[in-house]
Protein backbone atom coordinates (compact mmCIF):
# COMPACT_ATOMS: atom_id res chain seq x y z
CA UNK A 1 0.00 0.00 0.00
CA UNK A 2 0.92 3.88 -0.31
CA UNK A 3 1.44 6.14 2.49
CA UNK A 4 2.77 10.02 2.45
CA UNK A 5 4.84 11.54 4.62
CA UNK A 6 5.04 15.49 5.30
CA UNK A 7 8.29 16.33 5.87
CA UNK A 8 8.80 20.82 6.52
CA UNK A 9 5.76 21.05 4.50
CA UNK A 10 6.36 18.80 1.64
CA UNK A 11 3.74 15.84 1.17
CA UNK A 12 6.14 12.90 0.28
CA UNK A 13 4.51 9.68 -1.37
CA UNK A 14 6.09 6.67 0.36
CA UNK A 15 5.65 3.04 -0.25
CA UNK A 16 4.53 1.63 3.18
CA UNK A 17 7.62 -1.23 4.03
CA UNK A 18 5.73 -2.46 7.20
CA UNK A 19 6.96 1.03 9.10
CA UNK A 20 7.06 -0.15 12.90
CA UNK A 21 8.32 3.63 13.54
CA UNK A 22 9.75 5.80 11.40
CA UNK A 23 14.82 18.89 20.66
CA UNK A 24 15.82 24.87 20.96
CA UNK A 25 16.83 27.94 23.13
CA UNK A 26 14.58 30.31 25.03
CA UNK A 27 16.01 33.82 24.02
CA UNK A 28 17.20 33.76 27.84
CA UNK A 29 17.54 30.55 28.51
CA UNK A 30 18.20 29.90 32.39
CA UNK A 31 20.76 27.68 33.63
CA UNK A 32 20.90 25.89 30.02
CA UNK A 33 23.87 24.42 30.94
CA UNK A 34 22.09 22.31 33.18
CA UNK A 35 19.68 20.81 31.04
CA UNK A 36 18.96 18.40 31.44
CA UNK A 37 21.77 17.27 33.67
CA UNK A 38 20.93 19.01 37.22
CA UNK A 39 21.66 16.50 40.27
CA UNK A 40 24.39 14.13 38.10
CA UNK A 41 26.62 12.49 40.49
CA UNK A 42 30.10 13.55 40.36
CA UNK A 43 31.54 9.70 39.91
CA UNK A 44 29.66 9.57 36.80
CA UNK A 45 31.44 12.64 35.26
CA UNK A 46 33.80 11.37 31.73
CA UNK A 47 37.15 11.44 32.15
CA UNK A 48 38.92 14.65 31.34
CA UNK A 49 42.69 13.51 29.76
CA UNK A 50 43.34 15.77 26.98
CA UNK A 51 43.73 13.76 23.76
CA UNK A 52 46.68 15.23 21.50
CA UNK A 53 47.85 14.97 17.80
CA UNK A 54 50.98 15.83 16.01
CA UNK A 55 51.03 16.21 12.09
CA UNK A 56 47.38 17.24 11.24
CA UNK A 57 47.59 19.54 8.71
CA UNK A 58 46.08 23.15 10.00
CA UNK A 59 41.97 23.60 8.54
CA UNK A 60 40.52 26.83 7.77
CA UNK A 61 37.49 27.12 10.48
CA UNK A 62 34.02 27.42 8.35
CA UNK A 63 31.82 24.89 5.52
CA UNK A 64 33.06 23.02 2.87
CA UNK A 65 30.89 20.59 0.63
CA UNK A 66 33.05 17.01 0.01
CA UNK A 67 32.70 14.11 -1.56
CA UNK A 68 33.65 10.36 -0.95
CA UNK A 69 33.36 6.97 -1.71
CA UNK A 70 32.01 4.75 0.49
CA UNK A 71 30.67 1.45 -0.23
CA UNK A 72 30.71 1.91 -3.62
CA UNK A 73 29.03 4.81 -3.91
CA UNK A 74 29.62 8.46 -4.47
CA UNK A 75 28.61 10.09 -1.45
CA UNK A 76 28.26 14.22 -0.43
CA UNK A 77 28.68 15.58 2.95
CA UNK A 78 29.39 19.09 4.42
CA UNK A 79 32.38 19.69 6.86
CA UNK A 80 32.21 22.34 9.69
CA UNK A 81 35.84 23.35 10.98
CA UNK A 82 35.07 25.26 14.30
CA UNK A 83 36.70 28.55 14.68
CA UNK A 84 38.21 27.74 17.51
CA UNK A 85 39.64 24.40 15.93
CA UNK A 86 43.33 23.40 16.98
CA UNK A 87 45.31 20.33 14.81
CA UNK A 88 47.03 19.15 18.14
CA UNK A 89 43.98 18.97 20.22
CA UNK A 90 41.23 16.51 20.37
CA UNK A 91 38.21 17.63 18.94
CA UNK A 92 34.45 16.64 19.54
CA UNK A 93 32.95 15.24 16.35
CA UNK A 94 29.23 15.37 15.50
CA UNK A 95 27.61 13.94 12.83
CA UNK A 96 24.36 15.46 11.81
CA UNK A 97 21.19 13.74 9.61
CA UNK A 98 18.72 15.22 8.02
CA UNK A 99 15.21 14.29 7.53
CA UNK A 100 13.24 12.68 4.76
CA UNK A 101 12.97 14.81 1.82
CA UNK A 102 15.55 17.05 3.64
CA UNK A 103 18.68 18.66 1.90
CA UNK A 104 21.98 18.90 4.43
CA UNK A 105 22.55 22.24 3.72
CA UNK A 106 18.88 23.46 4.53
CA UNK A 107 19.08 21.06 7.91
CA UNK A 108 22.18 22.81 8.67
CA UNK A 109 20.64 26.49 8.60
CA UNK A 110 17.45 25.91 10.55
CA UNK A 111 19.15 23.83 13.02
CA UNK A 112 22.39 26.77 13.40
CA UNK A 113 24.25 24.27 13.74
CA UNK A 114 27.46 25.80 12.23
CA UNK A 115 26.90 29.22 15.02
CA UNK A 116 26.45 26.29 18.05
CA UNK A 117 29.20 24.65 16.63
CA UNK A 118 31.54 27.46 16.68
CA UNK A 119 30.53 28.41 19.90
CA UNK A 120 31.21 24.91 21.90
CA UNK A 121 34.57 24.52 19.89
CA UNK A 122 32.61 20.99 17.94
CA UNK A 123 33.24 19.80 14.34
CA UNK A 124 30.73 18.69 12.49
CA UNK A 125 29.83 16.61 9.43
CA UNK A 126 26.39 16.74 7.87
CA UNK A 127 26.01 14.21 5.39
CA UNK A 128 23.35 14.13 2.31
CA UNK A 129 20.89 10.85 2.07
CA UNK A 130 20.30 8.97 -1.56
CA UNK A 131 17.58 9.12 -3.41
CA UNK A 132 15.28 10.44 -5.33
CA UNK A 133 13.47 11.67 -2.01
CA UNK A 134 16.72 11.95 -0.03
CA UNK A 135 16.47 9.82 3.17
CA UNK A 136 18.55 7.53 5.65
CA UNK A 137 18.42 3.46 5.83
CA UNK A 138 16.67 3.48 9.78
CA UNK A 139 15.58 -0.17 9.45
CA UNK A 140 11.99 -0.21 8.49
CA UNK A 141 12.37 3.73 6.79
CA UNK A 142 12.52 5.15 4.90
CA UNK A 143 12.47 5.52 0.96
CA UNK A 144 14.81 4.22 -1.37
CA UNK A 145 17.61 3.65 1.06
CA UNK A 146 15.50 1.34 3.04
CA UNK A 147 13.82 0.03 -0.04
CA UNK A 148 17.50 -0.57 -1.89
CA UNK A 149 19.19 -1.67 1.87
CA UNK A 150 21.42 1.38 1.45
CA UNK A 151 24.82 1.05 3.76
CA UNK A 152 24.15 4.02 5.42
CA UNK A 153 25.78 2.64 8.98
CA UNK A 154 28.78 1.68 6.49
CA UNK A 155 28.58 5.74 5.22
CA UNK A 156 28.71 6.82 8.85
CA UNK A 157 31.47 4.59 9.61
CA UNK A 158 33.45 5.59 6.87
CA UNK A 159 32.86 9.35 7.44
CA UNK A 160 34.63 8.81 11.12
CA UNK A 161 37.14 7.16 10.23
CA UNK A 162 37.86 9.99 7.04
CA UNK A 163 37.33 12.74 9.67
CA UNK A 164 39.72 11.17 12.11
CA UNK A 165 42.59 10.66 9.28
CA UNK A 166 42.24 14.55 8.36
CA UNK A 167 41.34 16.43 11.96
CA UNK A 168 42.67 15.77 15.16
CA UNK A 169 39.52 14.00 16.66
CA UNK A 170 38.88 12.24 20.31
CA UNK A 171 37.68 8.95 19.85
CA UNK A 172 35.71 8.88 23.10
CA UNK A 173 33.85 12.35 21.45
CA UNK A 174 32.08 10.66 18.65
CA UNK A 175 27.91 11.93 18.49
CA UNK A 176 24.89 11.74 16.15
CA UNK A 177 21.67 13.86 16.23
CA UNK A 178 19.42 13.67 13.56
CA UNK A 179 15.54 15.16 13.00
CA UNK A 180 12.51 12.41 11.59
CA UNK A 181 14.20 9.46 9.64
CA UNK A 182 17.56 11.39 10.59
CA UNK A 183 16.94 10.87 14.50
CA UNK A 184 15.38 7.31 13.44
CA UNK A 185 18.51 7.02 11.45
CA UNK A 186 20.97 8.06 15.11
CA UNK A 187 19.18 5.38 16.88
CA UNK A 188 20.45 3.17 14.41
CA UNK A 189 23.57 3.98 14.86
CA UNK A 190 23.11 3.87 18.75
CA UNK A 191 22.28 0.25 18.37
CA UNK A 192 25.05 -0.83 15.31
CA UNK A 193 28.17 1.67 16.02
CA UNK A 194 28.04 1.66 19.81
CA UNK A 195 32.04 1.06 19.94
CA UNK A 196 32.40 4.42 18.29
CA UNK A 197 29.73 6.54 18.97
CA UNK A 198 28.79 7.49 22.94
CA UNK A 199 25.78 9.57 22.50
CA UNK A 200 23.05 9.85 20.41
CA UNK A 201 20.52 13.18 19.69
CA UNK A 202 17.30 12.25 17.60
CA UNK A 203 14.57 14.84 17.18
CA UNK A 204 11.01 13.91 16.45
CA UNK A 205 12.19 10.17 15.61
CA UNK A 206 12.01 6.64 16.85
CA UNK A 207 14.20 3.48 16.94
CA UNK A 208 13.19 1.52 13.77
CA UNK A 209 15.47 -1.77 13.80
CA UNK A 210 13.83 -5.05 14.72
CA UNK A 211 16.19 -5.48 17.31
CA UNK A 212 18.74 -3.00 19.22
CA UNK A 213 21.88 -4.58 21.34
CA UNK A 214 24.22 -1.80 21.53
CA UNK A 215 27.82 -2.92 22.75
CA UNK A 216 28.52 -0.76 25.01
CA UNK A 217 25.52 2.37 26.69
CA UNK A 218 24.97 5.09 24.57
CA UNK A 219 23.68 8.24 26.07
CA UNK A 220 20.65 9.53 24.51
CA UNK A 221 18.81 13.00 24.70
CA UNK A 222 15.81 13.16 22.95
CA UNK A 223 13.09 16.03 21.92
CA UNK A 224 9.12 15.20 20.97
CA UNK A 225 6.08 17.19 20.47
CA UNK A 226 2.63 15.42 21.99
CA UNK A 227 1.26 16.95 18.69
CA UNK A 228 3.53 15.37 15.97
CA UNK A 229 1.17 14.33 12.99
CA UNK A 230 3.89 12.73 11.18
CA UNK A 231 5.44 10.51 13.73
CA UNK A 232 2.99 10.13 17.01
CA UNK A 233 3.96 10.70 20.02
CA UNK A 234 1.44 7.99 21.37
CA UNK A 235 1.89 6.47 18.57
CA UNK A 236 0.39 6.59 14.88
CA UNK A 237 0.96 9.18 13.02
CA UNK A 238 1.56 8.68 8.88
CA UNK A 239 2.23 5.26 9.91
CA UNK A 240 2.73 2.62 12.53
CA UNK A 241 4.77 3.77 15.11
CA UNK A 242 5.99 3.09 19.02
CA UNK A 243 5.37 5.55 21.98
CA UNK A 244 7.82 7.67 22.49
CA UNK A 245 7.42 7.08 26.26
CA UNK A 246 8.79 2.88 25.18
CA UNK A 247 10.92 4.22 23.51
CA UNK A 248 12.57 6.29 26.03
CA UNK A 249 12.14 3.54 28.55
CA UNK A 250 13.92 0.94 26.03
CA UNK A 251 16.99 2.68 26.11
CA UNK A 252 16.95 2.97 29.66
CA UNK A 253 16.76 -0.88 29.95
CA UNK A 254 19.46 -1.15 27.41
CA UNK A 255 21.80 1.18 29.41
CA UNK A 256 21.29 -0.58 33.02
CA UNK A 257 19.72 2.67 34.17
CA UNK A 258 18.70 1.96 38.19
CA UNK A 259 16.82 5.03 38.77
CA UNK A 260 13.24 6.19 37.94
CA UNK A 261 13.03 9.07 35.49
CA UNK A 262 13.27 12.70 37.37
CA UNK A 263 12.06 15.80 36.14
CA UNK A 264 15.75 17.54 35.92
CA UNK A 265 14.24 20.62 33.53
CA UNK A 266 10.77 22.16 33.19
CA UNK A 267 10.09 25.60 31.45
CA UNK A 268 7.07 26.80 29.38
CA UNK A 269 5.88 23.74 27.00
CA UNK A 270 9.14 21.82 27.74
CA UNK A 271 9.61 18.96 30.28
CA UNK A 272 12.76 16.61 30.65
CA UNK A 273 12.56 13.56 32.78
CA UNK A 274 15.79 11.63 33.14
CA UNK A 275 17.52 8.40 34.27
CA UNK A 276 20.56 9.52 35.18
CA UNK A 277 22.26 6.99 36.86
CA UNK A 278 22.92 4.53 34.01
CA UNK A 279 25.93 2.32 33.32
CA UNK A 280 29.37 3.70 32.27
CA UNK A 281 27.80 7.01 33.49
CA UNK A 282 25.20 7.38 30.37
CA UNK A 283 22.27 9.18 30.87
CA UNK A 284 18.58 8.48 29.04
CA UNK A 285 16.96 11.96 28.60
CA UNK A 286 13.34 12.91 27.08
CA UNK A 287 12.44 16.48 26.41
CA UNK A 288 8.45 16.56 25.89
CA UNK A 289 7.06 19.40 23.97
CA UNK A 290 3.53 19.96 25.08
CA UNK A 291 1.40 20.80 21.83
CA UNK A 292 4.70 20.71 19.87
CA UNK A 293 4.49 19.65 15.99
CA UNK A 294 7.05 17.83 13.59
CA UNK A 295 9.52 20.92 14.14
CA UNK A 296 13.39 20.89 15.39
CA UNK A 297 12.67 23.20 18.66
CA UNK A 298 14.50 26.36 18.65
CA UNK A 299 13.73 26.89 14.67
CA UNK A 300 11.79 29.41 13.45
CA UNK A 301 8.46 27.36 13.25
CA UNK A 302 9.36 25.01 16.73
CA UNK A 303 8.97 25.86 20.34
CA UNK A 304 11.26 28.72 21.87
CA UNK A 305 11.34 27.11 25.27
CA UNK A 306 14.42 25.08 24.55
CA UNK A 307 16.74 25.38 21.56
CA UNK A 308 17.69 21.61 20.90
CA UNK A 309 20.74 22.14 18.99
CA UNK A 310 22.67 23.75 21.56
CA UNK A 311 21.62 21.42 24.29
CA UNK A 312 22.62 18.43 22.40
CA UNK A 313 26.12 19.92 22.40
CA UNK A 314 26.22 20.79 25.85
CA UNK A 315 24.95 17.35 26.66
CA UNK A 316 27.58 15.57 23.99
CA UNK A 317 30.44 17.51 26.21
CA UNK A 318 29.01 16.11 29.62
CA UNK A 319 29.06 12.24 27.73
CA UNK A 320 32.30 11.72 26.23
CA UNK A 321 33.08 7.77 26.53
Amino acid sequence: MRCSIIHRGLVVPLLCITLSFLHCRPQDPPLAEDIPDAGRDEDQQPATTEVRCSGKPTMAPGTTTRMMMSRGQKRTYHLHVPTQYDPSRGTSLVLAFHGLSDKAASFMKYTDIEREADAQNVVVLLPQGLGVVPGWNAGNCCGEPQLFGIDDVGFARDLIQHAKSELCIDDRRIFALGFSNGAMFTHRLGCELSTLIAAIGPVSGPTMVKECRPEKPVAVLSFHGTADSIVGYDGGGTGTFPKIRDVFADWAARDRCTDAPQTTFKQGDVTCLSHQKCAEGTEDSLCTIDKGQHTWPGSSDGTKDVQATAELLRFFARHSR
